[in-house]
């Protein structure tokens, strides 16, 4: 006997299965396929009883009458007898099955590869869906700060075009009095009483000074009866300066007495004064009864006729805590007859201020269009729109993150009380110590103040 299997000398043919009809017309085995029907109606029909002759069968015909083996499923093939040629001698006389992984033949080319997904990482999900969330929360900060932001700009712009621009005159400065400084910013202040189209005179001159150096808000209040030198007008009142030359002489003489250095103002007259503080919402203060009665007389005499009231509109009926409207805080801060004459006058102006200004801090969105429409067109200044409309971009934080602090020029035992030639009762100022006051105010750091002095 050969060495060799019979099976690899021997063809296998494709198994037929009962339930096709085709290839058992087609075999040439008829016997073969009478059987394989017989097969098929036993599957088919299987409660049928066959006759006893049909059990009685011989043996052979019990072998044939059995289906045949089931085929092997494709991809267990047997090798045939041509590929033994071309396996090594010791493997010719192995038949083997190949599988489907080591073996790629022309049946398994329809058959797209097998491929396993890798496991998913639920920890990257929960990192994309994080970082999704942070971005859609970065995305609405930023559009809705740029939103604010124009929106602020749009009514910065509107107010700026509001107010009267008022170019700088010819500036009279002594040399050397002033040093610049670069981390301050000095902003003067001028209320005036102007009246009828007339200019007056500075009835209230606060420098406002943005200082860098320790972080604070100064505002300065200036005696109007300092005794000064006015360029080309000789020596008179400080308040005298306003009236001879207008805003621009008045810095010139605030700069070479004082020493501070000014560039800058903005002029507020009555009734921008009154128009703001309404929309502000008024000042809550306290005022005593002689205040109470020095408000009723202002108001009786000018202020109600420049507002076009009538004379004994919005009396106080006694001394106590109110919330004035503008009117009202016009009048208080005018007082000059109650108290130590202008030292307590000039006290309740910065406290009217410093109210205004805390409130501007949360300026409420109704207090814009009282503003825009009848305070902003009573004012003038020097400032460009450029800068002025940076000065309002600025002028929020330096409100909320900066200190607030309060001056008075000239500082007690910095001056003393003289007459003037033509009679008039002023002060005569020490102005190189009042200087050195003011420079340590907006450059040493801010001293706490007496509990006394705290505002509520």
């Amino acid at each position: 006997m050969s060495k060799h299997n019979s099976l690899s000398d021997t063809k296998i043919m494709p198994a037929i299965t009962p339930q096709d009809p085709k290839p058992a017309e087609t075999s040439p085995r008829t016997g073969d396929t009478k059987l394989f029907s017989v097969a098929s109606e036993r599957q088919i029909q299987p409660q049928q009883r066959r006759p006893q002759s049909a059990r009685t069968s011989s043996a052979p015909q019990r072998q044939r009458l059995q289906p045949p083996p089931a085929s092997p499923p494709p991809h267990a093939m047997i090798r045939r007898a041509s590929y033994q040629e071309k396996l090594p001698e010791q493997d010719k006389s192995m038949p083997y099955r190949r599988s489907p992984q080591s073996v790629r033949g022309r049946e398994f080319d329809d058959e797209p590869p097998i491929r396993q997904e890798p496991p998913r990482k639920k920890k990257k999900k929960r990192r994309k869906h994080r970082k999704s969330c942070a971005g859609r929360i970065i995305k609405t900060v930023v559009t809705t700060a740029v939103v604010l932001f124009l929106l602020y700009s749009g009514i910065s712009v509107l107010a700026i075009r509001k107010i009267q621009h008022e170019e700088t005159g010819q500036r009279a400065l002594t040399a050397g009095l002033a040093e610049q400084d670069a981390a301050v910013r000095n902003i003067l202040l001028i209320g005036t009483d102007s009246r009828d189209g007339e200019r007056g005179r500075a009835d209230t001159m606060i420098v406002l000074s943005f200082s860098k150096h320790n972080q604070t808000v100064t505002m300065t209040s200036l005696l109007r009866d300092s005794y000064v030198s006015i360029p080309n007008h000789g020596t008179d009142k400080l308040n005298a300066a306003y009236a001879y030359g207008g805003p621009t002489l008045l810095m010139d003489t605030i700069v070479n007495n004082y020493g501070i250095s000014i560039d800058e103002y903005i002029c507020v007259n009555f009734k921008a004064f009154v128009h703001i503080a309404d929309a502000l919402g008024g000042v809550k203060v306290t005022v005593s009864d002689r205040e109470a009665a020095e408000i009723n007389v202002i108001l009786e005499s000018e202020v109600n006729r420049i507002m076009g009231d009538e004379p004994t509109d919005d009396f106080l009926p006694s001394g106590g805590t109110f919330v004035l409207n503008g009117k009202q805080a016009l009048s208080y801060a005018r007082i000059r007859h109650v108290g130590n004459s202008d030292y307590e006058r000039t006290e309740r102006q910065r406290t009217v201020l410093d109210i205004m200004l805390n409130k501007m801090k949360h300026l409420s969105p109704t207090a814009v269009p009282g503003i825009l429409h009848n305070a902003l067109p009573e004012l003038s200044t020097n400032i460009e729109p450029t800068d002025m409309y940076l000065l309002s971009l600025q002028l929020p934080f330096d409100l909320i993150v900066y200190d607030m602090q309060k001056l008075r020029l000239p500082q007690d035992g910095t001056f003393t009380d003289a007459t003037s030639p033509d009679g008039q009762m002023v002060l005569a100022v020490d102005f190189d110590r009042n200087h050195q006051i003011y420079l340590d105010a907006v450059t040493n750091p801010v001293q706490p103040a007496p509990e006394s002095e705290v505002q509520p």
